[in-house]
């Protein structure tokens, strides 16, 4: 059973909207208690109270907390200490500031450097120890297809996706020898409340976060890497290309994504 791989605790970094909330209303229903963080206290209050109505033999904590900040991976130890954690998962990372690298200060991107490097690193590395212990237990981080294309205005942010997607595929075979499950979920555009508020009502195709999460913990023992069927020939279309040449269409998708859209448009065309 579901609960006795990757109970009784599941941690979820991120957890507060979107695919975080989706992935704590699946783990509740597969009968694991959940830890919500998130920085937004009124938001996780919000979901943790929705998953408790729907759940109520589930136990749902939530703790408040900034990924970005230095101190945030020792308040989520000592706030978990107690508990026995079988699948963490880290959802943290979404990009709402976009802009070019040279015109933001430094200090915005040391916290993304936090947040989507060394916290995620720290994190993973303390729940798998306990995980390792056990020898049994699940990891999932969310990819992006992102990670595929160098897209100005994004480049850290696409650059920590890329680290992301190579992370899952080799802890996924270092792991595995102690019966730790690791996957990494590639998703496209999403309906969030997160990136709609940061780029405005989003058109064309997007990801349903429920079929994200409830498709990542399906394929939690197929990993290292799952990209959702519904972006694999979008993958695929800058796979095919060049560093160049994806490094101008990934610019202009991004670009085209901020106007607006987050529409999943054509990227066969090719730039010298």
């Amino acid at each position: 059973m579901f609960r006795d791989t990757y109970g009784p605790w599941c941690v979820i970094a991120g957890g507060s909207d979107g695919i975080g909330a989706a992935f704590a209303e699946e783990v509740a229903a597969r009968g694991l208690n959940v830890v919500l963080i998130a920085r937004r206290k009124e938001t996780l209050a919000e979901t943790a109270d929705k998953v408790r109505r729907a759940h109520p033999s589930i136990e749902v904590r939530s703790l408040s907390v900034d990924l970005s900040k230095q101190d945030a991976p020792k308040t989520i130890k000592d706030a978990t200490k107690d508990l026995e954690v079988g699948l963490f998962i880290y959802n943290v990372g979404s990009e709402t500031q976009c802009g070019y690298f040279l015109d933001k200060p430094l200090q915005q991107w040391q916290g993304r450097l936090q947040r989507n490097f060394v916290s995620k690193a720290e994190l993973l590395h303390h729940f798998g120890l306990q995980m390792r212990g056990r020898k049994r237990g699940g990891i999932v981080l969310m990819g992006s297809v992102s990670g595929y294309m160098g897209g100005a205005g994004f480049a850290l942010y696409a650059g920590s996706k890329a680290f992301t997607h190579m992370f899952a595929e080799a802890l996924w075979y270092e792991m595995r020898e102690d019966n730790i499950n690791v996957i990494c979920t590639i998703v496209g555009p999403t309906d969030t409340p997160s990136m709609n508020d940061a780029y405005g009502k989003q058109e064309g195709h997007l990801t349903d976060p429920a079929y994200a999460a409830s498709g990542t913990l399906d394929r939690l023992k197929d990993g290292p890497i799952w990209v959702a069927d519904d972006i694999t020939e979008f993958v695929d279309s800058f796979i095919k290309m060049t560093p160049r040449e994806r490094s101008i269409a990934g610019s202009e998708f991004c670009a085209n994504y901020v106007k607006g859209g987050g529409k999943l448009a054509s990227v066969t065309e090719k730039t010298p």
